[in-house]
């Protein structure tokens, strides 16, 4: 069910209308970032399971082991930078509604694959691409069989034992992204105006504020991942994460021993996600960007209802270890006014400060610190 951008309405759902969209996209497609080290961001991504695919005009571009053309672009630059991501939609139709409702032209698309794209930024400058046309390339060799699992109730697994090789985690797709947003309305309402996302999961504080959004695409009857996109409502302006879908918990497990033997160094996980069920591992590449492996997602037809929580810390995930200090405030409560005061949050207001505060700092298990 649909109503129009310009008159939200409830929809039974909570507070969140689902608005009209100008297209509805497919897939999640790619990132792209700036590096001064090149080389060493090559090696890191070849370690986290990324294969160089090629480079045009000193662009690298990495792929994965499915059909997607390519996941992950590196520019030379005198900056480290995330500079974007791109989406895929149905038709070269769609390029040209969202030309037409936003002024920006429909052009050739940079790269390995070729396509069509429109280019536009999100409120917060960002660059998000819309794609169509882009040719697929045959998937590479990699395991495509679940292992059997044994339990009490039966032994789906007889003669024959769990070892997989020590290698890089074998990537299919670009998953998702997360965005810490200063206005969390303005930029939820940009994605699922121009896109068609609708929201998966609504975290709030405890006076009722949205302030941790998890959005799918709208792809009707066909499941789509749980989130492709999630927004903290949180300053400054920045991207989070980005995420890239392996195979299962075996593929999770190897991935990390082969990065930890590669001499990089764990972040967070592995362990698995609340919201969105996702069996998860965190790396920090070079320049300090969080890039995370998941497997075990949850997935939404277009009838799934929006959910509402109030968050906490320990909503963030089921089972592992907590989140890392630097994902926490290292803050006192009570200098929290003063830097405000000063522009520390930028605009992001006082009470939505302190209440996001509260719940982050609220221990989330009774063994944790």
């Amino acid at each position: 069910m649909n109503v129009q951008a310009t008159q939200p309405q409830q929809l039974g759902d909570g507070m969140f209308a689902r608005m009209e969209s100008l297209v509805k996209a497919e897939s999640m497609a790619y990132v792209m970032f700036e590096r001064r080290d090149v080389e060493k961001m090559t090696q890191f991504l070849t370690d986290f399971g990324l294969i160089l695919l090629t480079a045009i005009d000193g662009v690298c571009y990495f792929r994965g082991h499915g059909t997607v053309p390519w996941l992950v672009s590196i520019a030379p630059s005198t900056e480290d930078r995330f500079v974007g991501f791109g989406l895929t939609v149905a038709t070269e139709a769609d390029l040209h509604v969202l030309a037409s409702a936003t002024g920006v032209a429909v052009e050739l698309a940079d790269g390995p694959a070729g396509g069509k794209r429109v280019r536009l930024t999100d409120p917060e400058g960002l660059v998000v691409d819309a794609l169509y046309g882009a040719k697929p390339l045959p998937p590479l060799p990699t395991r495509r069989e679940k292992i059997q699992v044994n339990t009490p109730l039966g032994d789906a697994r007889i003669n024959s034992g769990v070892r997989p090789p020590l290698e890089p985690s074998a990537i299919f797709r670009f998953g998702h992204v997360v965005l810490q947003r200063p206005d969390f309305m303005r930029s939820a309402r940009w994605y699922m105006r121009h896109f068609g996302f609708i929201p998966s999961d609504i975290q709030t504080l405890e006076n009722g504020q949205p302030v941790l959004g998890f959005f799918r695409l709208n792809r009707g009857a066909v499941p789509s991942d749980h989130h492709s996109i999630a927004i903290l409502g949180a300053a400054p302006a920045s991207m989070l994460h980005v995420s890239f879908q392996t195979f299962d918990l075996d593929s999770v497990g190897q991935g990390h021993q082969y990065l930890r033997a590669r001499g990089w160094t764990p972040f967070w996980g592995i362990g698995r996600h609340r919201l969105g069920s996702q069996i998860f591992d965190y790396w920090k590449d070079p320049v300090g960007n969080e890039w995370e492996h998941y497997a075990d997602g949850d997935v939404f037809d277009a009838e799934q209802p929006t959910g509402y929580q109030t968050l906490a810390r320990g909503t963030l995930w089921t089972w592992g270890d907590d989140l890392p200090d630097s994902m926490r405030p290292d803050l006192k409560f009570d200098d929290i006014p003063k830097i405000h005061a000063a522009g520390g949050f930028g605009d992001v207001p006082l009470d939505q400060i302190t209440e996001f505060m509260k719940a982050m700092l609220v221990k989330p298990r009774p063994w944790l610190k």
